[in-house]
């Protein structure tokens, strides 16, 4: 069985982008982070390894919300970065990227964990 026929998931990768914002009176331009609204890397063939994480509801206003940290396997090539964020295309979740870590020139594994949406 070949490595490729591990991945049965999809995801979207957001690297993060930092930007300069101008600022009135003389003061320094500020650096902001920011993810842009096009994926870096659309479709991405990975696996979501739900077994080795950890995953919990936590009850949340005005809802529960599901907690999650779990390892994500990719191809070697793949261009992943602490704080990227991964877009499940499948379910939509989003989480952010941990430290990737090469696996002797096989395959990338990274933890990662859910990001919550923002509440209005």
């Amino acid at each position: 069985m070949a490595i490729e026929d591990f991945f049965n998931h999809t995801c979207n990768i957001f690297h993060m982008k930092d930007i300069s914002q101008k600022r009135e009176y003389g003061l320094p331009d500020n650096k902001v982070f920011q993810y842009s609204n096009v994926p870096d890397i659309r479709e991405q063939p990975c696996h979501f390894s739900v077994k080795s994480g950890t995953v919990s509801t936590v009850q949340r206003e005005p809802q529960k919300e599901l907690d999650a940290r779990l390892k994500l396997t990719l191809p070697i090539d793949t261009d992943i970065r602490v704080n990227d964020k991964v877009v499940d295309c499948e379910s939509g979740y989003e989480y952010e990227a941990e430290v990737p870590r090469n696996i002797r020139d096989h395959h990338i594994v990274v933890w990662i964990h859910r990001v919550h949406p923002k509440s209005v």
